[in-house]
């Protein structure tokens, strides 16, 4: 069977771990609305978009990222009853061997 199409350039990683995902997934695997990291509600977490974290793409946004040592791409959950209330992993597929974005069209002639 043919390959699958690759993924849209911004949900590409390489990393085994994901440690480089910088996707939007901003839903856990089990379906669960992930919190932003620059907010303390409704989890209070050391993850701020600051400092160490800075580099593994925290940041004003709920996207599932990878701090802390992990293993997998996670997220505070906005859930605060169930197994799964404060944070669970994310599924952003699996790495690529190589991640490149394709430079737009050129314009049309003038």
């Amino acid at each position: 069977p043919p390959s699958p199409p690759p993924p849209p350039p911004f949900e590409c990683y390489t990393a085994h771990d994901a440690s480089d995902y910088r996707g939007h997934q901003n839903r856990t695997a089990n379906g669960h609305t992930c919190q932003r990291w620059d907010l303390q509600v409704p989890h209070t977490h050391p993850y701020t978009p600051v400092a160490d974290f800075v580099s593994a793409g925290l940041g004003s946004h709920n996207y599932c990222r990878r701090p802390g040592g992990y293993p997998c791409a996670w997220c505070f959950t906005t859930d605060t009853q169930g197994r799964f209330a404060k944070w669970d992993c994310c599924d952003v597929g699996p790495p690529r061997e190589e991640c490149s974005i394709s430079p737009p069209p050129p314009p049309p002639p003038s």
